[in-house]
């Protein structure tokens, strides 16, 4: 009988698997618990369970195979990049939920095959165990899932009477660590099916390897090179299941200790041991074997140790604990740095402190040491460039520009290349101050706006395109003068270009808004206007609505003729949300300003009126709504608000007379030519300051036409 659970475990490590379908874990505990029955010899109860769970993991896998052609399909025909599909999480995620499935299902159908008693339904599982482990035996790239299924493909085929291609599986088993000492006893048992002898008698070999393993341990963790074959027949032992494992246990921890795990006194015992407990799958043993080994002082340390420390570290990790992991790794990277895993310890090092950091649970300072101890031990290792990229980040985040440029200028060509080209662009952008030359701002925004022209918005860098986007913009606004047109070129169509960055639109909206006025941009800078008016309003807003309202009335008043009347729609759109939102007086009298410019005296009037409601002796407002009564041909009605202006305004000054100027005015132009003489002379010599004596002259130029 063949216990696959340790496999599984395998396989799971291999591929290391992020995020999974909701059942396929699920999947993989009914898959364990139907080894933990045929490892504890209960066939009864195991063939009621695998009718069951084959059929439900072949649904799984179907279900699986069918959202990879899905994703498939769709980037075919929408013409996308498959390589980069086949790069994605979106499509790794399920790609190895598959694996996963596929390779469980190869194993659950050999067991069954070996618990059924129909003789086609066997030969039929047989033949579909055989194809499973077919794909699987593909992948050389992941040793330990290619040599399991050689293995267990050649026991399929030995079950299926092909003891030729039985034969050539296992034989190529043999040559694998992982499987070299089962394969050797299933090439035995091939030889005596295929020569006809009679099985023999059951405990004999067995006695024959525990003796070897018992006696062989002691020179194993004593000799170098003597402990392959000890490591590969206690491993092929307690991968038979049963109570295989705990006599192997109990062998080991007898032999080299006091009878405990813990208790054992040699670095290869105590490795053995956790090397076990991964192959079962439990890998919650292992770092309690890493602790007991820290005093273990035996010849063998330092061939044993670091490898004890790199399962316990691994195992921590695949445990989600992070934080504990990265410890027991900085042992091995710094007392063993030149082990065989030790680079991949110090990798997975820094990556499990950077996770814990995002947690919490692990400071800058020893990230910071992960990094550099990984970069100046193995400075050829392959995560070099993501070490140096994140060191460089790392001083980003603390604003030492000059070490994260130093760091970041040295990733090579790759996946963060750009990453390190756009942290040295974000440090130069955090140190814009006061003394930043305007020649220092536009190469700055030149350099974002290149790197936005050069840096494809998808993958990895997807979200930093956008933001290069935006703070090229940015720091092209803030040039002196302002270089609008970069503002604008590098934020039209941001929207559609970038879609998933959302959380910019308001400040894009903003900035390209206000830059569109300044070019005089106003048929875009509408849509961009009423996006913006439509946000919630804030202090800030007010500020910047106050800046482009008078920026859009000075070009109602002056701008070129043929875009005064857009300037004043917008303009009103502006002061009228100011006034919506509890602007102040001059806000209202804005409004009210531009509403009679543009004709429409009614409601210009009644928003001066509104001023005065609140403020009866605003001159601004008695003046305004003076001349929208005269525009709206009321002119008792705006004769009566000079007359106001009169009496609020000091005899003889410049508002004084203006109002006399209008008075008078009115009163000739409805033919109270007499009314409007005697006003005019009474007035005349009244005059207190110069702009009073301008006015007054200008009272007494009409007194020839008025009093004719």
């Amino acid at each position: 009988m063949i216990a696959r659970g340790a496999v599984a475990l395998v396989l799971v490590a291999a591929f290391v698997l992020s995020t999974r379908a909701a059942d396929v874990p699920s999947l993989e505990k009914r898959c364990q618990s139907f080894y933990e029955l045929l490892e504890h010899g209960d066939r009864e109860r195991a063939a009621t369970v695998w009718p069951d769970l084959e059929r439900d993991l072949e649904a799984a896998s179907k279900d699986l195979q069918a959202r990879l052609d899905r994703l498939r399909d769709e980037v075919i025909t929408s013409d996308g990049d498959i390589d980069e599909l086949y790069h994605s999480q979106r499509w790794r995620e399920p790609e190895v939920q598959s694996f996963i499935v596929g390779y469980h299902l190869a194993w659950v159908r050999y067991q069954a095959a070996q618990l059924t008693k129909d003789a086609e339904q066997k030969k039929a599982l047989l033949a579909k165990a055989i194809e499973g482990f077919t794909q699987f035996v593909a992948m050389e790239d992941v040793p330990e899932v290619y040599a399991e299924s050689l293995y267990g493909r050649g026991l399929a085929y030995m079950d299926s009477g092909d003891f030729g291609k039985a034969r050539a599986d296992l034989q190529a088993a043999t040559g694998k660590s992982r499987t070299a000492a089962k394969a050797k006893l299933a090439l035995a048992e091939l030889d005596r099916k295929v020569s006809g002898k009679p099985e023999p008698p059951a405990q004999d070999p067995d006695a024959v390897l525990v003796a070897k393993l018992t006696d062989g341990l002691p020179r194993a963790s004593e000799t170098p090179g003597a402990d392959k074959e000890i490591t590969e027949l206690a491993r092929g032992l307690a991968a038979r299941g049963g109570d295989w494992p705990a006599r192997v246990q109990g062998i080991i921890t007898q032999k080299l200790g006091d009878g405990t795990p813990t208790g054992v006194r040699s670095s290869y015992g105590l490795f053995l041991l956790g090397q076990l407990a991964v192959d079962r799958g439990r890998c919650a043993d292992v770092p309690a074997l890493a602790a007991a080994g820290a005093n273990v002082k035996d010849a063998g340390r330092a061939r044993w140790r670091p490898e004890l420390l790199f399962l316990s570290g691994g195992c921590l990790l695949n445990a989600k604990k992070q934080a504990e992991a990265a410890p027991v790794l900085g042992e091995l990277v710094h007392d063993y740095p030149d082990s065989p895993h030790a680079a991949e310890a110090a990798y997975l090092r820094f990556r499990a402190l950077d996770v814990a950091r995002a947690a919490g649970t692990a400071n800058d300072a020893a990230f910071e040491e992960a990094l550099t101890t990984y970069l100046s031990h193995y400075p050829k290792a392959d995560g070099v460039a993501e070490a140096r990229y994140l060191l460089g980040d790392l001083y980003r985040s603390h604003g030492d520009c000059a070490k994260a440029s130093a760091e970041l200028a040295k990733v090579p060509a790759g996946v963060y290349a750009s990453r390190a080209r756009f942290g040295v662009l974000e440090c130069r952008v955090g140190s814009l101050s006061d003394k930043t030359t305007s020649d220092e701002r536009a190469a700055l925004a030149k350099d974002l706006r290149d790197f936005v022209a050069a840096t494809p918005a998808k993958g990895d860098d997807a979200s930093m395109v956008p933001r290069a986007a935006l703070m090229g913009a940015l720091v092209a606004a803030g040039t002196t003068p302002p270089d609008r047109q970069t503002t604008v070129a590098l934020l039209a169509g941001y929207e559609q270009r970038y879609p998933n960055a959302r959380e910019l639109f308001p400040q894009v909206v903003e900035t390209r808004l206000q830059a569109r006025i300044a070019l005089g941009q106003l048929a875009d800078a509408e849509h961009d206007l009423d996006v913006y008016l439509a946000a919630p309003a804030d202090a800030e807003r007010r500020k910047t609505l106050a800046r482009l309202g008078r920026q859009l009335a000075d070009r109602a008043r002056q701008g070129e003729p043929g875009e005064r009347q857009q300037a004043a729609t917008l303009a009103r759109k502006v002061y009228a949300a100011l006034v919506r939102d509890g602007g102040d007086e001059r806000d209202s009298i804005q409004l009210a300003d531009l509403m009679l410019a543009s004709g429409d005296a009614a409601a210009a009037r009644k928003q001066y009126d509104e001023v005065l409601a609140r403020n009866d002796s605003s001159a601004e407002a008695l003046r305004g709504a003076a001349r929208a009564a005269a525009a709206a041909g009321d002119k008792a009605g705006a004769l009566g608000y000079w007359r106001r202006v009169i009496e609020s305004s000091t005899p003889g000054g410049t508002a004084w007379y203006e109002a006399r100027i209008e008075q008078v005015s009115l009163l000739a132009g409805d033919g109270r030519r007499e009314d409007a003489c005697q006003l005019l002379r009474s007035s005349s010599g009244r005059s207190t300051t110069a702009g009073g004596d301008a006015l007054a002259a200008r009272l007494r130029a009409m007194e020839p036409e008025v009093c004719k």
